[in-house]
């Protein structure tokens, strides 16, 4: 068996030593006429190639301790039980190495991929294959940021971790580290937050992954205070440059475990955006185990859905909604689960539509639309301010057709405000073209036959529903406001404060 490796020659331009090619190559081939064929094939093609004969792996192996080649190839044909042992050394130190067999067996494929090899060249093979892989691996070793990460490591540059560490391999972790993901709603953005991470200035050392759905950053763990403060600044930096929403999620790991294990436990928890939105940064130490939950409605159910559309009763129907998905705590459901459970109402309003005859053009779109932003919507209220609005409209559209001109004025103004007092774009204007009649006549009708004007009643409508949540549910402020009507939570304070005579968070503690 035999070594072929690449030796050190002098430059005289600079006056120094150099590596004659940036690369070392090491030969185990069974047959030595075999390999003294290689050795003239390597040397012919690279320069500066002598050989050192091995006789053994296990002599080979013993010296992955001393040196590590770049590349090396192996005769897989004298693969033994021993030899495991030698592709995990040789996986574990990150040699690339190429397998040469005359055995076109499923053992000899299945080996190369388990330890990682970079071919198999079949018995006969052509000398050009070979030389093929080897200036493809020198040209890989030039521009793979890995191999040049690596080198940096040892200077205290980044952490030596690569893609397969988070897919394929079970690699330990020798000490702790934190895992962090990165998400927006709109993938298009991804790479505008890496070259953002690139570009930040981070403590300590750190390896940044592009994905498909979001990014990764695995840093070396420093106390977790100090990784969120990192991170709500990166997130104010983020939302400066670009003000799109991001959602960043923290977990830190333990020694021992791996990182495959790591990197599938963040991805679940990236899940937490679903129940808790953006522009948040969320730490979690435990895996999440997702709670259990009927996705379909219960017959019960089913039947009270039935009364709520054919009495068009819309306060009731928002209540159920809100309560079934805006209430959720930890451990939350599974999202998938949820998303099945909003289908099943849906499908009670499609037999509500048919049964009804609203099954026109515009209104199948509308269906449509619905149904799309609950399979694919990234946050919960976001699907259920959709859900809501169609129902509203498909029944206010239902109850003005039936009940058209047995009601006063303020009364359908009136139920205007309770259909749509959710919408911050609704509106005076919204409303009387609503009822097809001009906003000036509409305001003074309303304030002379009410006593109050349209607006001072939207506002007591919002407000009165923000209380209820506040009393019922844990939504934070910000969503109690969007869910209410208002787009700035600072003006939802200010319209709360001078109705309730205290701010919202108040009226909350104060409970």
């Amino acid at each position: 068996m035999s070594s072929i490796y690449m030796y050190i020659c002098y430059d005289e331009r600079k006056g120094q030593k150099r590596r004659c090619n940036s690369m070392e190559i090491h030969l185990i081939a069974k047959d030595e006429l075999e390999a003294q064929g290689i050795r003239w094939l390597v040397e012919s093609h690279f320069t500066g190639v002598r050989l050192v004969p091995w006789n053994t792996m296990e002599e080979f192996g013993s010296s992955i301790k001393k040196q590590k080649p770049e590349l090396v190839i192996l005769d897989m044909d004298g693969w033994k039980d021993e030899s495991e042992q030698l592709g995990k050394m040789m996986q574990q130190n990150r040699i690339r190495w190429l397998g040469i067999s005359s055995e076109r067996i499923f053992q000899t494929a299945y080996r190369a991929l388990r330890f990682r090899a970079e071919d198999v060249l079949f018995r006969p093979f052509s000398p050009s294959d070979l030389i093929k892989h080897i200036q493809q691996l020198r040209y890989q070793l030039r521009n793979d940021r890995r191999y040049f990460e690596n080198r940096a490591t040892e200077e205290g540059g980044s952490l030596p971790i690569d893609y397969p560490d988070l897919f394929l391999t079970e690699r330990k972790l020798v000490s702790p580290i934190t895992m962090v993901a990165l998400l927006t709603p709109h993938p298009e953005t991804l790479p505008l937050v890496y070259d953002a991470l690139q570009r930040y200035s981070f403590t300590g050392k750190h390896r940044i992954f592009a994905l498909s759905d979001f990014i990764v950053c695995i840093r070396e763990t420093q106390g977790i205070e100090v990784l969120k403060e990192e991170y709500h600044a990166f997130l104010a930096y983020w939302k400066d440059l670009m003000n799109e929403p991001l959602t960043i999620v923290i977990k830190e790991t333990s020694s021992g475990d791996s990182l495959k294990k790591a990197y599938q436990q963040i991805r679940q928890l990236t899940r937490l955006v679903f129940f808790e939105g953006y522009d948040i940064v969320l730490v979690e130490n435990e895996q999440m185990i997702p709670q259990e939950m009927d996705p379909f409605l219960t017959p019960l159910e089913q039947r009270q859905w039935i009364e709520m559309l054919e009495k068009r009763d819309i306060k009731a129907i928002r209540d159920w909604v809100e309560r079934e998905f805006l209430t959720f705590q930890q451990p939350y459901p599974d999202p998938e689960n949820v998303r099945v459970r909003l289908t099943s109402v849906l499908a009670q309003i499609r037999r509500y539509m048919k049964s009804h005859n609203h099954q026109s053009a515009d209104w199948e779109t509308f269906y449509h639309e619905v149904f799309q932003q609950i399979v694919h919507k990234p946050v919960i209220y976001q699907i259920v301010q959709g859900l809501l609005m169609f129902i509203t409209r498909l029944l206010q559209q239902n109850q003005e057709q039936m009940q058209e001109g047995s009601r006063t004025l303020v009364e359908k103004a009136k139920e205007l405000i309770e259909s749509n007092y959710w919408d911050a774009q609704w509106n005076l204007a919204a409303c009387a073209d609503a009822l097809r009649i001009n906003k000036s006549t509409l305001s003074r009708r309303f304030a002379a036959e009410s006593g109050q004007s349209f607006r001072k009643t939207l506002h007591g409508v919002r407000i009165r529903e923000a209380k209820r949540l506040l009393r019922e549910t844990d939504l934070s402020l910000e969503e109690v406001a969007r869910l209410t009507g208002y787009s700035h939570q600072t003006y939802f304070n200010t319209k709360f404060k001078q109705i309730e005579a205290c701010i919202p968070s108040a009226y909350r503690s104060g409970l």
